[in-house]
């Protein structure tokens, strides 16, 4: 389709409105010589092709489409080109130029010898008039290219864009607006705006002119939905603000409206500052009985929805099962987000995890917060170190995993949300609760899956991998050629109790990695704090060790004394002033053997 012919419809009215002020017949052609548009005999002639010449003929038509000049044809009986043009008598032809192209031509026809007198007579002012109605052709089609090319833009833009006239009817939609209002393009186009968004700021700026930037807004429907977006809406004026002189000639003439879902503002967030690498439970290292049975049992309880609690000392890995657990979960396509609440004033931490509404208070944003909870909606929320929560914050949580919903400081409505909880400790809960420092009630909604991370030292078969990974990590980040560690150093590490656990080990390899200048950890290496653990075996050791370690080295020493024997075990135990069922008993447990 040409050019032309896309906006035949103006060509049209443009044609008959030239007839109606000077009597004449009209034509208008395209680059093709296709009649787009036409009054009296060629009305009945639009959509065919003219019946004369062509493009490469002596016909007017062709020479003005060629050389783009305006042509008088006074007789049209001496032309040989229109002897067999039935009745024409004169002709003024006018070529439509866009740019530098030429698109088509108006042609004014006389059939009768009174419209030829008229055509010759007022000639310079038909050919004037044709100009101004070819620019206007032009300018129509420059125009209709310009609004094809802005849907296709409007249409590719992932924001819903919606453009209203001054009284609020819809004249512009994309797919993405039509989808979150609810509608599709052909139903908005004409529409009021306030139909489907009765208490929209719309109303506002087409009143005062003013920009609306970047707001939150809930817009109820009649139908009790609930549309939830962030809105940017732009007034559109008659004149740009250089051309207006005055405010009188400078109207509001519609609005241009940009909506986000909500839902997508929040996941960019998100994604742009929250979003954590997945995980999985084969990164919980080790082969210990303990590891494993806690690693089946955080794995059967993933795919559940129920609240986790995991408990253990500081640097056992808590923030890693927690993570394991929700990337194992049906809810691994939505965010994990995770809180330290014992990282965050408890003035800050409320705004933290329900967000506030604009101007809820004093050095407030002015557009509001998205909370943690909103963030975390359809998946999981790590609220770490739970213990150091404020009493009127435990309150808080407690209505959220009582009512899943959630209200912003500042706001009088209730958001409802879709969170899963996982919490972790270092802190003996039930302690706190008997001591009237954590509440009961949450304390067994938080509690209903337990898991317990054991600490390094009571899993001491999963030192190796660990101290393996730890080297193979470290050694790759600083860049440094190191296979392993000398056995002096492996005994050091073995020995060690690990009060740091997890964390401490890693960053014990870390610093050995960065002193080492051979290709092996060697004891000297080591942080100073394992080598002088090492020189006073039981300083590192909880009382229980220490007490278990002499028993052991005095039950060894009696035994070295007395034998082996049946009859040694007798005298040991004679000495040690203990029974020999309590002898062999110790023995047993502290897997004392024949030195």
């Amino acid at each position: 389709m040409s050019r032309l012919a896309e906006i035949r419809n103006t060509a049209q009215e443009i044609a008959e409105a030239i007839t109606a002020v000077l009597g004449i017949d009209v034509e208008i052609v395209d680059e093709e010589l296709s009649i787009v548009a036409g009054t009296g005999r060629y009305k009945e002639k639009i959509g065919e092709k003219e019946e004369e010449g062509n493009l490469d003929s002596e016909y007017t038509y062709g020479q003005a489409l060629r050389t783009g000049e305006e042509y008088i044809i006074e007789d049209a009986s001496s032309h040989p080109q229109y002897a067999a043009r039935e009745s024409e008598l004169a002709e003024v032809c006018c070529p439509i130029r866009l740019h530098e192209e030429i698109i088509g031509l108006i042609g004014l026809v006389a059939f009768t010898e009174q419209q030829r007198h008229a055509l010759l007579l007022n000639r310079k002012n038909l050919l004037a008039f044709s100009r101004q109605m070819a620019v206007l052709l032009a300018s129509k089609v420059s125009e209709t290219k310009m609004a094809g090319e802005l849907k296709i833009i409007i249409e590719t833009i992932r924001e819903g864009i919606i453009a209203v006239d001054r009284y609020g009817n819809m004249t512009a939609c994309n797919e993405t607006a039509a989808r979150l209002i609810g509608t599709t393009k052909e139903e908005a186009i004409g529409t009021s705006i306030f139909a489907i968004l009765p208490f929209s700021s719309i109303r506002e700026v087409l009143r005062t002119g003013e920009e609306y930037r970047d707001r939150e807004e809930i817009y109820q429907t009649d139908t009790g939905g609930t549309f939830h977006f962030f809105t940017t809406i732009r007034p559109i004026f008659s004149k740009p603000l250089e051309e207006a002189v005055g405010d009188q000639q400078r109207e509001i003439v519609g609005a241009v409206i940009s909506l986000r879902d909500i839902a997508d503002i929040k996941k960019l967030v998100y994604d742009m500052t929250e979003k954590e690498e997945g995980a999985s439970f084969h990164e919980v290292l080790g082969t210990s009985k303990a590891i494993r049975e806690v690693k089946d049992q955080a794995s059967k309880v993933a795919r559940s929805q129920s609240t986790v609690l995991i408990t253990g000392e500081s640097g056992t890995g808590k923030g890693l099962f927690a993570r394991s657990i929700h990337y194992a979960s049906d809810r691994k396509e939505h965010p994990f987000v995770t809180v330290n609440c014992g990282a965050i004033p408890d003035t800050l931490l409320e705004s933290e995890l329900f967000g506030y509404e604009p101007g809820a208070f004093t050095g407030a944003n002015r557009t509001g917060k998205v909370g943690k909870f909103e963030l975390a909606n359809g998946g999981t929320l790590f609220l770490d170190e739970i213990g150091d929560l404020s009493f009127h914050l435990q309150v808080k949580l407690l209505h959220v995993l009582q009512h899943r919903e959630i209200e912003r400081i500042g706001g009088k409505r209730t958001i409802p949300i879709d969170v899963r909880i996982i919490a972790a400790t270092h802190q003996d809960l039930e302690q706190m609760m008997e001591a009237g420092e954590f509440r009961e009630d949450l304390y067994f909604r938080l509690h209903v899956i337990p898991l317990h991370i054991p600490p390094l030292r009571e899993r001491q078969e999963d030192i190796l991998p660990l101290l393996d990974y730890a080297l193979h990590k470290y050694t790759r980040v600083i860049n440094k050629s190191i296979y392993g560690f000398t056995e002096e150093a492996l005994d050091c590490l073995k020995c060690y109790d690990w009060p740091g656990n997890i964390r401490e080990l890693e960053n014990a390899v870390e610093y050995a990695v960065n002193m080492e200048n051979g290709d092996n950890i060697t004891l000297d290496a080591l942080p100073k704090r394992l080598r002088q653990a090492q020189k006073s075996p039981f300083s590192s050791l909880s009382l229980k060790k220490q007490l278990e370690a002499v028993e052991k080295e005095i039950i060894q020493t009696r035994l070295a004394q007395t034998g082996y024997s049946l009859q040694g075990k007798r005298d040991a135990a004679r000495l040690l002033g203990i029974s020999e069922s309590t002898l062999y008993r110790r023995i047993r447990e502290l897997r004392i053997e024949k030195q």
